[in-house]
Parts: structure tokens; C-alpha cells; sequence
């Protein structure tokens, strides 16, 4: 059987020439440009991240004795950053604590996953940059899903350092695992049988071995989707992966589609650039054989087999989005297995016009929904100190940047009564009993957030945000009495492509 190399991190072209002060100020350049969105708007607008905020306050209210019913619980895992927001919430505000934190989780996620790809090429994927700015405020950063992603940056730090390890790589790895853990543990998980993977398939000298390990990873990733169906409630159907979100997320490409449609065009474009470097790729030979393709490959594989949403027993919330967090596993690996292109100045000009248009769709849609929030703001501030408050409002395409606006609105303010945090089991505040503050199961946040909520006898009154009379006055605060159902409506927000009609005559 035909021998190969043990290596393929090398890549075939010569990395392009730039001095040492260049690369410098390249380096200082991209750091500063990569915290714009952290600062170009009054609230960073990220799904999640509101929840995280108004939780983080919530749990001062209640440390401090202000708030019975509730507990401040100390789980070992996802809670990293809600432990940080709690901490600077107070001296800086909510705003500030945002965008700090989040900037510090931008430039760990895209410096990890740059010093990723250079170890596993051995040069620096500048040709990538854009991209990988794309993919540090992509889907997964406009969820929210805050420790998640600070996990995965960490754990991009680990695969940078342990690519070709070393006993002092190893002693740095430690606190970012430690970090990681913190956070969240399934990017650390990945991470760990990425390296495992790798390392033994680069102790395999024949190719025909390293495709027998290739097939006994997929027979495993197999027996891992048996056990799960079979274990726990989950949701999975292959039809998930034929549908055009499917698609998507085995090319990594969904990481790209925010707001609506016109994202799609940012999604295609890239794809686009990524196939003419993957065609380099191929021409450079042994792909069959690269366990760093084989990883990639087996990432596109678990995102087919693994559930889209698991609900562990621990728990009274499901794992949502599932196949959303391997897209952005699969997008990195794939970067890196095209990491040591030789297109240059052409590919990285048409990636940073890709990357321009990007951000300035995102910065249009995060202003539009800065606009609702700011709305909101100054209705609830009207309210008496303290009231409950509900909302459940749905933008018009793609992700709902509106989910957890009342959230910022409520910091200080008011009580979000369907923050769904503290029901799930999953986070730092627990519900004990019933009370005032904050929805005392699942199940009601999710009526609530769906809009149908029917207001019970100790719950009135209670404040919900409804449709306003007008287009200059888009939402009231309507007080409801018990048996009054909560409103729920779409709310235009963003910026949609509209496709021109024609009537026939």
C-alpha cells in the first residue's frame, strides 16, 4: 500500500512577503476594526445577550435580599460570562459591560481561530481575514449564545496550541480549558476529538489506514445518534439536512444569513470564493488522505446525524440550535483546510467586498432594531417602579432580533415576568416558588414569548407590549387584568429585499 507523509500542514504556495512593522500594524488594524460593531450603536443587538444582561442585574436584586422566590445557583458550566456581566454590570452599566465583554469575546474568537489555521498551515490565512471577521459576528453571535461562543474561542486557542504539541503548549492550555469549561462544554469537547483525531491519524503511514479511521469515526458519530435517540428526547430527521438551511449549515456558509434574505447573497458569494479555493486545494493532492479534511468532513457529517435539539433530564429546556453550532465548527474547519491558498490580493479584495457589504447590512439592521428598543425604553420608563412586564414581538425575516428587546429596556426598570432563564434549569438563577419577578415555569415564558398567554388571578396586573396606534408610535404598554391574554404580533424591523411583481394583464 502507497506510503504518505505524516505531515500536511505545509502548504504548497510560499507565503507572501510583508515586514515585520507591516504585519504589526496589520495585526493592530484589524484588532481595532474588529470592535466597530461593539461600539456603532447605543446596545449591542444580539439575541440572547440582552437575557444574559438582564439577568446578570437580576441576580444583584437578588443577592441583595430585594427579590424572594428566586436563588443565585453556582453550576459548573455556561456560566462564564453571566459571572462577568454580574460583576461589571454595576461599576459600568449595561452597555459598557457589553460591549466589554463582547469585545474581548470577538478578538479571542477570531485571533483563535487565525493562529488555528496558521498552525495547521504553517502560514498566516491573511487571505481569510474577511472571512473570518464574517464568521466572528455571524449567526452565532447574533443568537446571544454568549458562553458558547467564548467557549469556542478558547478552545481555538487550544487547537492553535496543541496542533503540534508541546509540554509548555500544553501548560497554556490548561486555563483556557479551564475557561472553556466554564463557558460551555461542548466547543471544548469538539476540540478535544479534533485533536485526538489528528493526532492519530498523523501515527497512521498508509492511506488506505487513515481512510479505515475516517470510516470508524462516522461509524462512531452513528452510534452517538443511536444512543441519543434512543436515550433522550430529541428532535432529528434527515430532512433537516436536504432543506436549504441544511445545506447552509454543512457548507458553513449559515453563519452568514442573518436578517433576512439579502443575507443570502453574502452566503452565495462566499461559497463562491471558498469553491475556487477549495479547487486549489484539491490540486495540491493527498486530500483523501489529510486528517485535517477528515475532520471537516466528519463535522459535516455529525450536523447530518446529530438531533437539532436534545432535552437531557437535568433540565427542564432543551439543547436548542444544535446543527447551527456545528455549521460554525464546520466553517472554521474549512477555512483551515483552505487556509493556505495562493490567490492573494484578488481572493482577499473580493472577500473584504463581501465583508463591507456584510457589515453594512448588519449595521443597518442593529440600528433598526437600537430604534424599537429605544421606543420601548420610554414607554416602560413611564411605568411605576417595579412592574411586570411581557412582550412578544417578531421581526419579519430570518433571525428575530426583537426576542429579548424588553430585556434592556427592563434593566433597572422593570420586571422581563417572561424571562424564560431562570425556568430552564440551565443558568444561574433558579426559580424556588412562584413569585412576582419572573414566570415560575418553562412552559409559561414559552406562551408568553408566543404571545397567548392568558394572565392568571396573582399575576395582575400585568403590563404587556402591544401593537401602537400608529407608524410614529409602534408599541403601547397595555396593563391586563387577570384573564386578559397577552399580546403577541410581528413587528417589521429590519431591512427585507423585496423581488418586484408583475399583474398579468
Amino acid at each position: 500500500m502507497r506510503e504518505v507523509p505524516i505531515h500536511f500542514d505545509a502548504g504548497a504556495h510560499p507565503a507572501p512577503r510583508m515586514s515585520p512593522h507591516i504585519e504589526a500594524l496589520l495585526i493592530l488594524g484589524v484588532t481595532i476594526a474588529l470592535l466597530i460593531p461593539c461600539v456603532w450603536q447605543p446596545h449591542i443587538e444580539a439575541g440572547d445577550l440582552a437575557s444574559h444582561l438582564y439577568n446578570a442585574w437580576l441576580a444583584g436584586q437578588i443577592q441583595g435580599g430585594a427579590i424572594a422566590g428566586l436563588t443565585v445557583a453556582h453550576p459548573l458550566t455556561n456560566v462564564l460570562s453571566d459571572g462577568i456581566m454580574a460583576a461589571l454590570i454595576g461599576p459600568l452599566g449595561p452597555a459598557w459591560t457589553a460591549r466589554l465583554v463582547c469585545g474581548v469575546a470577538v478578538e479571542t474568537f477570531f485571533w483563535g481561530a487565525f493562529c488555528f489555521i496558521t498552525a495547521a498551515n504553517g502560514r498566516k490565512p491573511w487571505i481569510l481575514a474577511p472571512c473570518l471577521g464574517m464568521l466572528a459576528y455571524g449567526m452565532i453571535f447574533h443568537f446571544g449564545f454568549l458562553n458558547f461562543y467564548i467557549s469556542t474561542g478558547c478552545s481555538l486557542w487550544i487547537l492553535a496550541l496543541l496542533w503540534n504539541p508541546s509540554r509548555r503548549a500544553m501548560l497554556q492550555a490548561i486555563p483556557l480549558a479551564v475557561l472553556a469549561l466554564l463557558a460551555h462544554p461542548l466547543p471544548l469537547a469538539w476540540a478535544v476529538c479534533v485533536l485526538v483525531y489528528v493526532q492519530v491519524a498523523r501515527r497512521i503511514h498508509t492511506e488506505g489506514a487513515r481512510v479505515f479511521l475516517f470510516l470508524t469515526g462516522l461509524a462512531a458519530l452513528i452510534l452517538i445518534q443511536t444512543a441519543l435517540l434512543a436515550k433522550f428526547p430529541s428532535e432529528w430527521s434527515l430532512g433537516q439536512a436536504l432543506r436549504m438551511e441544511g445545506v447552509l449549515g454543512a457548507t458553513g456558509a449559515l453563519q452568514f444569513v442573518l436578517y433576512g434574505s439579502k443575507y443570502l447573497l453574502i452566503a452565495v458569494g462566499m461559497l463562491a470564493l471558498w469553491f475556487f479555493l477549495f479547487l486549489e486545494r484539491v490540486d495540491r493532492g493527498k486530500l483523501i488522505s489529510d486528517p485535517l479534511v477528515h475532520v471537516w468532513l466528519l463535522n459535516i457529517a455529525a450536523l447530518v446525524l446529530i438531533p437539532s435539539a436534545i432535552k437531557f433530564p437535568q433540565y427542564q429546556f432543551g439543547l436548542l440550535f444544535i446543527s447551527e453550532r456545528i455549521s460554525l465548527f464546520i466553517a472554521i474547519l474549512f477555512c483551515a483546510v483552505i487556509g493556505a491558498g495562493g490567490h492573494g490580493r484578488a481572493m482577499t479584495r473580493l472577500s473584504s467586498l463581501m465583508a463591507i457589504a456584510f457589515f453594512a447590512f448588519v449595521f443597518i439592521d442593529v440600528r433598526a432594531i437600537n430604534g424599537v428598543d429605544a421606543e420601548l425604553t420610554s414607554l416602560v420608563s413611564g411605568l411605576p417602579p417595579g412592574q411586570r412586564v411581557v412582550a412578544s414581538l417578531q421581526d419579519s425575516g430570518g433571525l428575530n432580533g426583537l426576542v429579548h428587546v424588553l430585556d434592556w429596556a427592563c434593566i433597572g426598570r422593570c420586571y422581563d415576568y417572561g424571562n424564560y432563564e431562570p425556568g430552564t434549569g440551565q443558568f444561574r438563577i433558579r426559580v424556588l416558588r412562584r413569585n412576582k419577578v419572573v414566570a415560575s415555569t418553562i412552559t409559561i415564558a414559552q406562551e408568553i414569548e408566543a404571545g397567548h398567554y392568558i394572565v392568571a388571578p396573582d399575576e395582575a396586573p400585568l403590563y404587556s407590549v402591544c401593537p401602537g396606534p400608529d407608524s410614529e408610535h409602534r408599541l403601547r404598554v397595555q396593563r391586563m387584568a387577570a384573564g386578559d391574554p397577552t399580546c403577541g404580533f410581528t413587528l417589521p424591523t429590519t431591512f427585507q429585499l423585496s423581488i418586484p411583481t408583475t399583474s398579468a394583464p
